[in-house]
């Protein structure tokens, strides 16, 4: 409750009843899912489009056993949680007995997939183990951090006034981390005597609340702004100096800049970090993160600097201010932009000649759903073809306007991080477009949202198949009968939502 926790969510069990009796004492709501795994996408849904961290629990065995995988999707995220597992008695683990039921050395399954994890053996350090948690979870890139809990520490009852209990600000720095001056005033120098520089954001950008620092430094230097797949939502899709990663106006721009800025992202590969997309020797790159260990991981550094987005923003532009460092012509920037929006108009082309009038084009229906959400909404993409497509052709046009798994490629995650976006922005819209494939995996949590009057809309787009894996298989000119379990049996979503108490629609044809 000190660190602004709202939610725990866990499905119920014995090995936390303590916590479920006293959770509204706090103001914390205790939300359980279907699925352990949903439960920690559901943590991921709420951080990524408000800052807040959750608390995640789980019941001893299997139910952690179920939990390991959303933990694992966080952490490939930067997604901070605290994961709290139930656990047997401390007689009969550390280690486990052969035939102790539900018991295992959970420590041992979670400590490849989190920032730091322990067991508390002594129910007095409670509030040093947590505090420990949340400092690891926060600190450089936010991650997931797992406490493991016996049950005989979980029930023991106890003079909390006896125990120390610290503030966050007493046990951890809640100031970010800052660029030296003159670290800030190197880049300041090196941008004004480029003659191409660019700038590019990655979700750190996000993760800071520095998106509109980083779009008033963009607009003071008019240059180009590329976006990751992760940071996209860090600039709107209208804004004049913007190019998403991917897009071929972002290539060109990278490959001909002398000057490259990277503000929170550590340039993973989906953000292409091959030569071909880069330019030669004599470019540089600056690159600036709150992790040390992001720095320098794909693309040699002619800079590297320990620092939040949003401060390295606010610190930078006084700097080129005080230099009289002047904004560039914007005209290449607009030929830039022009390559990208022919593109897009190609892109089009190509789909209009696709399309038929009994059948619906996946862009026919993320179209559709963009013409109905208002502007500022929360888009959820999910599965493997259906989240290509939404990141092609949906529009975003505010902050945390967009999320996927750019990490990981999990599927099932859209249900229940729509959930959580929900949650955490209960004013905001929030909508899901999944695959049928990806759909199957946590459908149940529709269940989840109507219980608990979390109003999302999700949209499956019912291909019948593996959809992407059955491109494969078609490029790759195999014989059709060979295509052993690409296909699945027709199913009515719409039915299945319905039956859980949701509202459901079939739609059959474009119009």
């Amino acid at each position: 409750a000190q660190e602004g926790v709202e939610h725990i969510i866990g499905i119920t069990d014995e090995g936390y009843h303590t916590i479920q009796h006293h959770c509204r004492e706090y103001g914390i709501r205790f939300l359980a899912p279907r699925h352990e795994a949903a439960g920690a996408h559901i943590a991921q849904g709420i951080y990524k489009t408000s800052g807040q961290v959750s608390a995640v629990m789980s019941g001893g065995g299997p139910g952690t056993a179920n939990v390991l995988a959303g933990v694992i999707c966080a952490r490939a995220e930067g997604a901070p949680m605290i994961v709290i597992t139930a656990q047997r008695r401390k007689e009969v683990v550390y280690p486990s007995k052969i035939g102790v039921y539900q018991g295992s050395d959970q420590l041992d399954w979670f400590r490849p997939h989190t920032k730091w994890n322990a067991v508390v053996h002594d129910w007095d350090r409670i509030p040093e183990i947590v505090s420990r948690g949340f400092r690891e979870a926060l600190s450089g890139r936010p991650g997931p951090v797992h406490i493991d809990v016996p049950q005989n520490v979980m029930d023991r009852a106890g003079d909390a006034s006896k125990l120390r209990f610290l503030e966050p600000g007493q046990y951890r720095t809640l100031q970010p981390a800052q660029p030296s001056a003159g670290e800030v005033a190197e880049i300041s120098r090196l941008l004004a005597d480029a003659e191409k520089p660019i700038l590019m954001a990655g979700h750190g950008v996000l993760d800071s609340g520095g998106w509109a620092e980083f779009r008033e430094l963009v607009e003071f230097l008019d240059v180009p702004a590329l976006t990751t797949f992760a940071g996209r939502s860090v600039l709107p899709d209208y804004h004049p100096n913007k190019l998403r990663g991917g897009t071929p106006g972002a290539f060109e721009a990278r490959r001909e800049s002398d000057l490259v800025l990277v503000l929170g992202s550590c340039l993973g590969e989906l953000d292409l970090p091959f030569d071909k997309y880069w330019g030669g020797p004599e470019q540089k790159l600056v690159q600036v993160d709150v992790d040390s260990r992001s720095l320098g991981l794909y693309r040699p550094l002619h800079l590297g600097v320990v620092g939040d987005a949003r401060a390295t923003c606010e610190l930078l532009l006084d700097r080129l201010r005080v230099d009289g460092v002047k904004p560039r012509d914007h005209a290449r920037v607009a030929e830039l932009v022009a390559i990208n929006e022919k593109a897009a108009r190609e892109a089009d082309e190509l789909v209009s000649s696709a399309l038929a009038d009994d059948r619906i084009h996946p862009v026919q229906s993320i179209r559709a759903v963009g013409e109905v959400f208002p502007a500022d909404s929360i888009a959820v993409a999910d599965g493997g073809n259906t989240s290509l497509f939404v990141n092609a052709f949906a529009r975003v046009t505010a902050p945390r306007g967009i999320l996927g798994l750019f990490e990981f490629g999990h599927l099932g995650t859209g249900i229940p991080m729509a959930i959580g976006a929900k949650l955490a922005n209960p004013e905001r819209d929030v909508f899901c477009i999944t695959g049928d494939g990806a759909a199957g995996f946590n459908f149940m949590e529709m269940e989840t949202a109507f219980r608990e009057g979390v109003n999302v809309t999700v949209v499956v787009h019912a291909e019948g198949s593996w959809c992407m894996e059955e491109i494969y298989h078609m490029v790759e000119e195999a014989d059709p009968e060979t295509y052993q379990s690409v296909y699945m049996a027709p199913t009515r979503w719409d039915q299945i939502g319905a039956a859980v108490g949701c509202h459901g629609e079939l739609v059959e044809r474009p119009d």
